[in-house]
């Protein structure tokens, strides 16, 4: 039997150089050992109510962030997710969400996370310390510098994330990065700092960290595809109607855009194969399928309306 011995650090000998990270310390507004659960509950909520105010003091950054993402999606380029931990699990969550919300490529918006796929449902230890394992995940996507690279990473200290993004930059490619800490130095060619401070749990930063990293990927995203006309009037139109309360909604939002019925919009659905963007340029053209898929690729629905 072959014996594998791993020599850990002496405690004595490692530096911790995550201590002055504004989301390691303990917040000290914050004192729930003698309270009840409604008092922790209550102070819990007031503690995040700070998100808001970082979200609007960070409005024009996101801004910015979103026309890069814009330029990005409509171009050839492929917009890259990547972190760690909870960081990674929320990119994930966001390229996994743009396909059935807006009909995007699984392949043109990817999701990639340190320790690889089963890192999602579990903790892969060690995972976000390499420095190497990020540029080959990003090889192996065949990722150029085309494509646009979305750091994520709570601490700004990642390996893996910070890693990817130096490996991004030294091909030319495009990068964001996205933290709650503010850093000594320049990490992408636009980062956004949200910094939220203490967690309500130091070092917890799946809480105010990872709440606002949502909001802010939520904003870019949808933003982005608004941009897109993947949104019109504020509904859906390019819904992948793979579920029955998918089809529902595919049907009510034809339904409220053309003034028609739902027997009638049930019909024009079947027809476009259940396409709205072909369906509502059918009804408006009175085109046949063919005609409106091959128009559907040009044709703008504001200009579609306007007629």
């Amino acid at each position: 039997m072959l014996f594998v011995i791993i020599k850990l650090p002496k405690a004595h000998h490692m530096k911790d150089i995550f201590k002055d990270l504004s989301t390691e310390r303990i917040n000290k507004r914050i004192d729930t050992d003698s309270k009840t659960i409604d008092e922790i509950v209550d102070a819990f909520i007031s503690e995040e109510e700070v998100i808001h105010k970082i979200l609007k003091k960070n409005s024009r950054k996101i801004a910015k962030a979103t026309k890069i993402f814009f330029e990005a999606f409509s171009s050839r380029s492929r917009i890259f997710f990547i972190g760690a931990g909870t960081s990674g699990r929320l990119g994930i969550l966001e390229a996994a969400e743009c396909p059935p919300t807006f009909g995007t490529s699984p392949t043109k918006i990817v999701g990639l996370i340190a320790g690889g796929n089963r890192a999602t449902f579990r903790a892969i230890e060690g995972a976000e310390d390499s420095k190497i394992n990020s540029r080959d995940d990003l090889i192996k996507k065949g990722f150029s510098k085309n494509d646009l690279l979305i750091g994520i990473s709570a601490s700004a200290t990642t390996n893996y994330v910070i890693s990817a993004i130096n490996y991004a930059k030294r091909i030319n490619s495009k990068t964001i990065f996205i933290t709650c800490n503010k850093q000594k130095h320049k990490i992408s060619d636009f980062d956004i700092i949200l910094d939220v401070g203490p967690e309500f749990v130091a070092g917890s930063t799946r809480l105010k960290s990872g709440t606002i990293t949502k909001n802010v990927l939520n904003i870019i995203t949808t933003t982005a595809m608004i941009k897109a006309e993947k949104v019109y009037k504020n509904m859906m139109i390019d819904i992948s109607p793979t579920t029955k309360k998918l089809k529902a909604r595919t049907l009510r939002n034809l339904s409220i855009l053309l003034n028609l019925n739902q027997k009638k919009s049930l019909q024009l659905l079947k027809k476009s194969k259940w396409n709205t963007r072909i369906a509502l340029i059918m009804f408006k053209k009175k085109m046949n399928y063919d005609k409106a898929k091959d128009l559907s690729k040009t044709l703008s629905l504001k200009e579609l309306f306007k007629e």
